[in-house]
């Protein structure tokens, strides 16, 4: 009775040995980030994002963000103020964009790097507040809360990453609607990684003030040398209504910590 005991005590041991080494493995190793989609894995990093408007030249937008780690299963996002400013040569308006901070909870996190496997799956709640009332600056800008499941699926070396939520406007200045966000790379090497990401959403204010449909489709190449990321997109968007295409270059900088 007492060997049963000990061979029980032993193979739970095991179990709670191998569950902390799968919180433990750096997916995002593998896995690199999407430039438009939040990672569903838990860490501490900085982000800075960079938009360059190609239809209206020196349009630009500068936005920060810091993500923590508070522990396996919980984590913190913080997106800082972006700066956009909308023409050249400081001749036009510029601004600050929102605040938000988000609190996420990793609900799988299954990792399997000998097979070159791994899912995951993290619930996120994000509030967004903006002081400015100025649409005209930033439309579509405001205050709002967002609530969004964020998965990734390794099978190395292809990879998937998607996201899907309802954002709910507080206020004026924010359009209710749902949004989701998906993406398929492939690692080229051990450092490089090519995808393509998608992105759809219902939060469009239309001219006559009904809602519309939103997206775009981006390319994007990486340079993935942890703790460094690199990675340059060029997005095509949409707006229901117009029939202009709308280019812009990305560029998303990270730095693990």
């Amino acid at each position: 009775m007492a060997g049963m005991a000990a061979l029980f005590i032993m193979e739970l041991a095991s179990l709670q040995q191998a569950s902390a080494q799968e919180w433990r493995c750096d997916v995002d190793d593998y896995v690199t980030k999407a430039i438009g989609i939040e990672e569903p894995w838990i860490e501490n990093a900085g982000y800075l994002f960079s938009q360059l408007s190609n239809n209206k030249p020196g349009a630009l937008t500068l936005a920060p963000e810091i993500e923590g780690r508070l522990s396996d299963r919980l984590g913190l996002e913080l997106d800082l103020p972006a700066y956009t400013e909308n023409n050249p040569l400081g001749q036009g308006s510029s601004a600050l964009g929102p605040l938000a901070a988000g609190l996420k909870v990793a609900a799988v996190h299954t990792c399997n790097m000998g097979q070159g496997k791994a899912t995951l799956l993290t619930i996120e709640v994000e509030g967004q507040y903006w002081a400015d009332r100025r649409p005209d600056v930033l439309p579509g800008a405001g205050n709002a809360i967002t609530v969004q499941a964020m998965g990734a699926q390794l099978w190395y070396p292809w990879f998937m990453q998607g996201e899907a939520g309802y954002t709910q406007r507080v206020g004026s200045g924010v359009a209710s609607g749902w949004f989701v966000n998906t993406s398929l790379g492939k690692a080229i090497s051990t450092v490089y990684a090519a995808q393509l990401e998608i992105e759809l959403d219902r939060q469009l204010v239309q001219a006559d003030g009904h809602g519309g449909l939103e997206g775009y489709a981006m390319p994007q190449i990486a340079y993935h040398a942890p703790p460094w990321l690199l990675a340059l997109g060029e997005q095509a968007a949409f707006q229901q209504g117009d029939p202009h295409t709308q280019w812009s270059t990305w560029v998303m900088v990270e730095r693990e910590f």
